[in-house]
């Protein structure tokens, strides 16, 4: 009977383990996010757009055809003409110039937007990543539980027949035994909860399954010290001020270019419909936009966009400052869950796994109580999933770190 439980107990820890499909790197989502991700095509779309809006700029108005009598007595048609006239405006190459300039400029815009948006898809896809490591961390130590807890209640039920143990004791151990495979199976729920969420990310079927590489590389940030001109050459979101800004004066100098003239000719030719002789007209245009009922457009919008940079300065100096905060605080949080956890494998697990055996020991030679056994055992396991809650809580600590540094 014994043998015929523990091969069950293999059996299904075995289907549990190979339940996931093959091991697939963080680095392997990572690139998968990168290249499929249907939010991230759509920035490159958006990118895109901007590059063949920005050809409008090189476009000139179209040009204008007109046709009538000209000169045409009321009561003499034919002592009159006929005139036919083409008009077509050339803009000053120097205004079209600086409107491609600022066009252009917002594909920047763009692609730093892509960039700050793949880092916090990044950031979600590690975290859900590392979770699952921990879990399947979670699920060894319930299981190496699980094959102690039933050896005890084996030895338990073989003590009953001799009258050794109390059979509400033997109770206690099965309801203890069930509760922990009651917590095995949540702990699997959850591993195929994160395997959907990083299937969605990836754009894969939500079917699809696959595991997780558990080694973990262990990132010493708390000893860094990154300034300000390293937060802002990482974070996209503050290149993305910088390219902001950068179009916001290239479109200061489309408006300051409006008080360039543009330039037309506009040619007529007059058929006769009498014995008058045929004419033509050939006509130069300018525009004066330097006149004050036309420069109040441009003038204004040009302090307007004075204003917007100095407002997109300030956020970024605000982000900038907000993000130097965050990873102070992130790196006391780092350091401390580091000595916590080093408390935990160095004298807490220990001094509960030494606790743990010393009673089975003493059960075994009749001096100690199953229940003090399986208290035992318990505050291991609680001292045990204590520990890997402050591993999730460092892996964490160090995605967002990751994500306001915008490390891959």
């Amino acid at each position: 009977m014994k043998n015929c439980k523990i091969i069950l107990l293999y059996l299904l820890s075995s289907c549990t383990l190979q339940s996931f499909g093959q091991v697939l790197p963080l680095d392997s989502v990572l690139n998968r996010i990168e290249k499929d991700n249907p939010m991230l095509k759509m920035y490159d779309e958006q990118i895109k757009a901007v590059n063949n809006y920005s050809q409008m700029a090189k476009s000139w108005m179209p040009p204008t055809l007109s046709t009538g009598p000209w000169q045409t007595p009321y009561n003499s048609f034919n002592e009159g003409m006929w005139m036919i006239t083409g008009e077509q405006m050339i803009p000053n190459p120097s205004k079209r110039k600086a409107n491609f300039n600022y066009m252009q400029s917002m594909a920047a815009v763009e692609q730093q937007g892509r960039e700050a948006k793949k880092n916090e898809m990044f950031a979600m896809a590690k975290q859900n990543y590392n979770e699952w490591v921990v879990l399947k961390k979670k699920q060894v130590a319930l299981e190496q539980t699980d094959s102690l807890l039933n050896y005890i209640v084996q030895v338990a039920q073989l003590r009953y027949t001799y009258n050794k143990e109390k059979l509400n004791n033997i109770y206690k151990a099965q309801a203890d035994l069930y509760e922990l495979r009651n917590m095995e199976t949540m702990l699997l729920g959850d591993m195929q909860m994160k395997n959907v969420e990083l299937n969605t990310l990836m754009k894969l079927d939500k079917s699809f399954v696959f595991n997780v590489d558990t080694t973990l590389i262990p990132h010493n940030y708390e000893l860094q010290f990154p300034d300000t001109f390293l937060i802002s050459s990482s974070r996209s979101d503050i290149k993305q001020f910088d390219a902001s800004i950068s179009s916001v004066n290239l479109q200061r100098e489309y408006e300051k270019s409006k008080r360039l003239p543009d330039f037309g000719i506009s040619l007529s030719h007059m058929q006769s419909l009498g014995v008058v002789p045929n004419q033509f007209s050939a006509m130069g245009m300018v525009t004066i936009p330097i006149v004050p009922w036309a420069s109040k457009e441009y003038k204004s919008n040009i302090k307007g966009l004075d204003n917007t940079v100095n407002a997109i300065s300030f956020q970024k100096q605000a982000l900038i400052n907000e993000t130097a905060g965050m990873i102070a605080s992130l790196q006391t949080q780092i350091k401390s869950l580091k000595q916590q956890m080093a408390n935990y494998k160095d004298s807490i697990i220990p001094a509960f796994d030494k606790s743990y055996r010393a009673s089975m020991i003493g059960y075994e030679q009749n001096t100690e109580d199953l229940f003090i056994v399986l208290d035992g055992l318990k505050m291991y396991r609680m001292a045990k999933m204590n520990e890997l809650d402050r591993l999730n809580a460092l892996l964490k600590l160090q995605v967002d770190y990751e994500k306001e540094m915008e490390i891959r």
